[in-house]
């Protein structure tokens, strides 16, 4: 066969199937597009020079979509070949040879991969650029126009050999599998979903013991850095579990509903008979669904969280506008002395200008622990204890900093954690001393992401008994001294434009031995970072969005072949076209409800442990989380609902042909 005869029945192949290679080509050439973006912005020079931090993010973000790009890739080819196979077969049957075939189906992927490449570049390109602008929003960073977003070389050649390389894999897939396959045997394959399935009993039980073990892990992990563990395990058990029980669990439970008296019904038996039947050929899809269900609802929830706490993060590390510490460690001998230099330095730094307003001097410190029921002991690293880190300061620096007036006797302290768990306690015990505990609100850095208790203290003499009680190891001396004390100072300032003030700090300190945190630029770092996240968890939501549309358009598809021939059977054996209709009606109506009604389950009991991971950007209660948690899964059931009213139609109008 020449190379214009295998064209001409390439074309025309794309043509004839232009229901399936359509959307496959255009979601296919979408995701693409969104990883040239993802790797244009890495590329980027601005982005790179303006936002150091954000590079990292984003190459996390390539590895990921890159991964699932390729993974759809493969899933989508081996779905438009595997219900090919009949046409396959008679081409062997009609005496062409299987290199004649291989070539077909060459010509047939090298041209969609082209039309995919070409709308993942050049889409990538144009959307990129407004991709760009709206990451500078989210980082509110006003400087970057689009001449700052150039065309990628690089991102262009990372682009072409994902696609290449995805292009070899399904094209060795499919040529090894038409080498290896007779006709007949690629018409078997082709009624493969056919037959009744088995009922798989050890499946199903292994599935539902995958399941509650994730689901245990996810509901009793307490803890960030433990939480940050055991999230993804427990996300590929309860996955595992997903496809398992839909291979199984639905079987059984169809098979069980056969043995109900209400089954004889026409329209019961009609029905039940039909989904076990399509169950066997779509467990898998309907796993799938479920899992990329999930995905869209857990990253876009979490994004939102994350970018409705970036100013409360900056506020909760900088109280004031402006932070300074002292360059020396506190004692009692010279406290008094330290405060009075730093009130002369804060004062000093509004000579050109500005008058100071909110203004307080705290001390503190902060170390390392273990907890022992009530007992607050010196961590030891044995290896029997948790670390927890404390954050201990004055109760007249904190009454300043938020404004109350809270009053302690000698026994008593106000008691905080970054996690909620840790605050069952109505006492502590400290060496041979016992307080009585007072909850307050958290005040502990939003940019701490271990387990740390927030105490706050009588005097400095309580101060200095922490210290010497709550020992640090020294690396140099090979052993334990005391924690450091700390002396900062925190102050707004008026009557002057910040940028001025800014300039005169600078010229203020620049011969200096001290360091002024700005609560602006610790604003503009967490905006960076935060919003690369939030960017980053839109991308993989739209990504698992197209992926759930086009494997919910690829299965309506595939049912609407298999179900049209049923229907002139039914049709002839004297079945009514409307209870045919609604038989199948119930039947699609299970098939899209199943995943939905599990995603939502699981997603349910995923947000215990995705808001204590969220507390490594701010978010401190359940229901600054919860609020955007819900609104998500109501917008995700109208989008899913909106996904099966669109593929419903593609399906009626295959049937109805």
């Amino acid at each position: 066969m020449n190379k214009k005869i295998a064209h001409k029945f390439a074309l025309k192949n794309l043509r004839a199937h232009r229901l399936v290679y359509l959307p496959f080509i255009l979601s296919s050439g979408i995701m693409l597009m969104v990883f040239n973006i993802m790797a244009s912005l890495s590329a980027n020079t601005y982005v790179r020079e303006r936002h150091a931090s954000l590079p990292t993010v984003i190459n996390i973000g390539i590895v990921i979509i890159g991964l699932l790009t390729f993974i759809f890739l493969l899933y989508s080819t081996n779905f438009l070949n595997k219900r090919r196979n009949k046409e396959f077969a008679l081409y062997g049957i009609l005496g062409l040879e299987k290199r004649h075939i291989r070539k077909i189906i060459f010509l047939e992927l090298l041209i969609a991969f082209v039309i995919i490449g070409v709308i993942g570049l050049i889409g990538g390109y144009i959307f990129g650029k407004l991709s760009f602008l709206a990451l500078n929003k989210l980082m509110k960073d006003v400087a970057g126009g689009l001449m700052d977003y150039p065309f990628s070389l690089k991102a262009m050649t990372e682009t072409i050999l994902l696609l290449l390389l995805a292009l070899l894999t399904s094209l060795f897939a499919t040529s090894l599998k038409i080498y290896n396959s007779t006709p007949v045997e690629l018409l078997a394959d082709q009624k493969s979903g056919e037959g009744e399935p088995k009922s798989r009993y050890i499946l199903m039980v292994l599935g539902f013991v995958l399941l509650l073990s994730g689901y245990y892990i996810a509901i009793t992990t307490q803890g960030i850095l433990k939480s940050l563990g055991y999230f993804f395990l427990a996300s590929l058990i309860v996955m595992l579990a997903t496809y398992i029980l839909f291979m199984s669990f639905s079987v059984i439970y169809l098979k069980r509903q056969k043995e109900k008296k209400s089954y004889y019904k026409k329209e019961r038996f009609l029905a039940v008979s039909g989904l076990l039947y399509r169950i066997k050929s779509n467990a898998i899809s309907l796993a799938s669904i479920s899992i990329m269900s999930v995905g869209v609802i857990i990253a876009l929830s979490a994004s939102l969280s994350i970018y409705d706490r970036i100013e409360y993060s900056a506020t909760n590390v900088v109280p004031r506008e402006y932070n300074l510490d002292s360059p020396v460690e506190i004692d009692k001998d010279n406290l008094e002395e330290e405060k009075e230099k730093l009130r002369s330095i804060v004062q000093a730094t509004t000579a050109k200008g500005g008058k100071i307003t909110n203004d307080f001097i705290s001390y503190g410190l902060f170390t390392g622990i273990q907890v022992d029921g009530d007992k607050f002991e010196t961590f030891m690293g044995d290896g029997k204890h948790k670390p927890y880190f404390l954050v201990a300061c004055d109760l007249d620096g904190y009454n300043k900093r938020v404004g109350k007036e809270y009053k302690l006797a000698d026994d008593e302290i106000l008691l905080t954690a970054n996690q909620k768990f840790m605050l069952d306690k109505d006492k502590i015990e400290i060496a041979d001393r016992t307080y009585k505990v007072k909850i307050i609100d958290n005040f502990i850095p939003s940019n701490v992401a271990i387990e740390t208790y927030g105490i706050v203290v009588k005097d400095f003499d309580t101060i200095k008994f922490l210290s010497s009680e709550f020992k640090i190891f020294d690396r140099e001396t090979s052993s334990y001294k005391d924690s450091i004390i700390s002396l900062s100072a925190n102050w707004d300032v008026t009557s002057i434009d910040k940028n001025i003030y800014r300039k005169n700090l600078e010229e203020y300190s620049k011969d200096k031995d001290i360091n002024i945190e700005y609560a602006d630029k610790y604003l503009e770092d967490a905006y960076e970072l935060y919003g690369g996240f939030v960017f980053l968890g839109t991308i993989i939501a739209i990504i698992f969005l197209i992926s759930t549309i086009l494997i919910s358009y690829y299965k309506q598809i595939k049912e609407g072949f298999e179900d049209r021939k049923k229907y002139e059977i039914m049709k002839k054996i004297g079945l009514e076209d409307k209870l045919i209709k609604k038989t199948s009606a119930s039947q699609i109506s299970y098939l899209f409800a199943a995943p939905l009604v599990f995603a939502i389950i699981n997603s349910l009991v995923a947000s215990k442990i995705v808001y204590q991971l969220l507390a490594l950007f701010g978010v401190m209660t359940f229901m600054q989380y919860g609020k955007y948690f819900f609104i998500m899964i109501g917008v995700f059931v109208v989008i899913y609902y909106m996904i099966f009213k669109i593929t419903n139609r593609a399906y009626y109008r295959i049937v109805s042909r």
